[in-house]
């Protein structure tokens, strides 16, 4: 699992919509264990746990809470500043301007997805905003899209990403195990040598098996030690 794959969730959840309309009910709230509040936070958190990222948002923690989220990301010193922004960035977002003890409100929060053509913007996938520029960007209740300026942004949270898997060689390709083994991979179960190779042909170990049979436990029970 790597940033890939939070990337390509995310993108498969555009125009995903609260229903009934201002309800902020959704599926991402049910899977969080607390449905019709902002869900903005709430949706980043289920990406990056579908994702198996579980422990790079919120240090494998709930909230639903833009302020929190930043404050956990500030005290683990992972923030960034606005001038760095990445793909693969939270970005915390003000759009009002309002403020709060002299310092922008937490308004929203958005996943980097790619770099603006115009300098000083990113396309982000957010949560509970709106599909264009009309209607609420911070409380819009459909899954979208953007491109954000630097000037809307608060702070930049910077999570620590799993390294990228290698994609599975040859050796697999074209096999009828080929989509299974895949997905033993995605789930982290198994994993490819270096060289991106899966040497379907090479004996397991009894100590190979073992270490399998460990993640599975752990991928059922919701455990994040997959090492």
């Amino acid at each position: 699992m790597s940033l890939s794959k939070v990337i390509e969730i995310a993108l498969g959840e555009l125009g995903k919509t609260e229903f009934p309309k201002g309800s902020n009910l959704t599926e991402f709230g049910e899977r969080f264990g607390m449905n019709g509040v902002p869900w903005c936070v709430i949706f980043l958190w289920d990406v990056f746990n579908r994702a198996g990222e579980r422990m790079a948002f919120y240090n494998g923690g709930k909230t639903a809470s833009c302020k929190t989220l930043l404050r956990c990301y500030k005290e683990e010193g992972k923030t960034a500043p606005i001038t760095d922004i990445q793909i693969g960035d939270i970005l915390i977002l003000n759009f009002s301007g309002k403020k709060i003890d002299g310092e922008l409100d937490t308004e929203h929060c958005a996943l980097v997805v790619e770099k603006g053509k115009l300098a000083g913007t990113w396309y982000t996938v957010e949560g509970n905003t709106s599909p264009g520029l009309e209607g609420s960007q911070d409380n819009g209740g459909c899954v979208a899209k953007k491109l954000r300026h630097v000037k809307n942004v608060v702070a930049v949270c910077r999570p620590q990403y799993k390294a990228e898997e290698p994609d599975p060689a040859d050796d697999i390709t074209g096999h009828w195990y080929t989509d299974d083994v895949r997905w033993c991979i995605a789930q982290g179960l198994i994993k490819c040598y270096p060289d991106g190779s899966f040497r379907p042909d090479q004996p397991v170990t009894r100590s190979e098996f073992a270490v399998v049979l460990r993640r599975f436990y752990n991928l059922i029970h919701g455990e994040d030690d997959l090492k």
